[in-house]
């Protein structure tokens, strides 16, 4: 190793991140912000500032991987002013783009996957050493899902991944293909997580996952989603209180939770949402389209009826609960009476709030087959009529 590598492994390396995508994407940037400074390196917020610049990137929508190829565009002039600047992206769309990203911006340095974020300082030392560009992919495949820091906090909010990757491979879904199949965490783990953030200041957790409902699938240990949610609420006091103490969670610590895929829902979750002290009542439960015919091209797997049934089941068990949902106009196939039954179900189902998308191919997915035979201008109408009728339920609701 040179002198000047030594030197520069001894110097704290400006480290600038930016973030793309969901919770899930935020969440591995926080845990990796953790790991580069436990490894000597310094978090700025300014490309300019920075010797290594990371994007965070998300695949789920064509739309997010455009921002990102135009972002990482702008730096081009920034990499002449200072040749030794590193800029790499991690995340989902180094997944699935992996075969084009090096070829349309050769100043990207390095490409990591989400399962192998842990592996990040270590590929910045080895391009700094000269190995050139390096791909880091396909991990999830095998691995669990990597711990980061033992003392994780952002203004008194967490997140804290109980699982990664997802079986259930919506036709539209990338995820799949870039998180990998289902793995959960132990509980113990998850558990002993939320401790320390808690006794770190941490007054409000979100529980992630690409199917919340789904947890405990392939662990050793006999228990499901519900099963977890009683554990964490039954952790003790900080104090040392025991866990029927009327003192429990007196220092107000309050658990959310994504995603809940219609699916796997039940009236046990719905219960334990009710009855449950410090687990959120708003259940984010997707519904993507109102038309049975849309739902089966999507492979969702339930009806429209059982989604009516299960929101009405909810919101009777769970009183003062709120429901938000996202919804998908545009899909292939999608004719003029299939929206209007999505306009009709919005309507009915009066959802609290809603995220509403335009759909666009994602490569891999089954739907990247189907001829995309909604056009642009007609996406866009729908989608400023569902956000028009969705905007006006909400305000009526606040």
């Amino acid at each position: 190793m040179s002198k000047e590598s030594k030197a520069y492994k001894n110097l704290p390396k400006k480290v600038y991140i930016r973030t793309f995508g969901c919770q899930m994407n935020e969440h591995d940037s926080a845990r990796l912000k953790d790991l580069l400074v436990e490894r000597g390196h310094v978090i700025c917020d300014s490309p300019e500032f920075a010797d290594t610049v990371i994007f965070n990137t998300c695949s789920v929508r064509k739309h997010a991987e455009d921002r990102v190829y135009g972002k990482v565009g702008t730096l081009a002039k920034l990499k002449l002013k200072k040749p030794g600047l590193m800029i790499g992206i991690i995340g989902c769309m180094a997944e699935a783009q992996r075969d084009v990203i090096f070829r349309k911006l050769p100043i990207v340095d390095f490409l990591c996957g989400p399962a192998d974020l842990d592996k990040v300082p270590d590929i910045i030392d080895k391009v700094h050493d000269g190995a050139g560009h390096i791909m880091y992919l396909g991990g999830y495949k095998s691995k669990i899902i990597p711990e980061f820091s033992k003392d994780r906090r952002d203004r008194g909010r967490a997140y804290v991944k109980i699982m990664e990757g997802c079986d259930n491979f919506c036709s539209y879904c990338i995820v799949p293909y870039v998180r990998g199949r289902e793995r959960s965490r132990p509980s113990k783990d998850i558990l002993e997580e939320i401790r320390k953030l808690v006794k770190s200041g941490v007054k409000e957790i979100t529980l992630l996952g690409q199917n919340v409902n789904s947890y405990g699938k392939g662990l050793k240990e006999k228990i499901n989603f519900v099963g977890l949610l009683i554990k964490i609420d039954n952790l003790a006091h900080l104090s040392g209180e025991p866990a029927g103490s009327p003192d429990r969670w007196a220092c107000g610590v309050k658990i959310n939770f994504l995603t809940s895929h219609p699916k796997d829902a039940s009236q046990e979750l719905f219960r334990a949402m009710r009855d449950l002290k410090s687990i959120s009542k708003d259940l984010h439960l997707p519904i993507q389209s109102g038309s049975d015919k849309m739902l089966k091209r999507m492979n969702r797997r339930y009806t429209v009826a059982k989604y009516k049934k299960l929101v009405k089941s909810f919101r009777g068990i769970v009183k003062n609960g709120s429901v938000t949902s996202d919804v998908i106009v545009g899909f292939p196939g999608e004719v003029e009476i299939d929206f209007n039954d999505t306009v009709n179900v919005i309507k009915e189902l009066r959802f609290n709030s809603a995220y509403i998308f335009k759909y666009s191919p994602r490569p891999l997915t089954k739907a990247s087959k189907f001829k995309d035979d909604v056009s642009l201008q007609e996406k866009e109408r729908r989608h400023k009529v569902l956000l028009n009728i969705q905007k006006e339920i909400s305000s009526n609701k606040r």
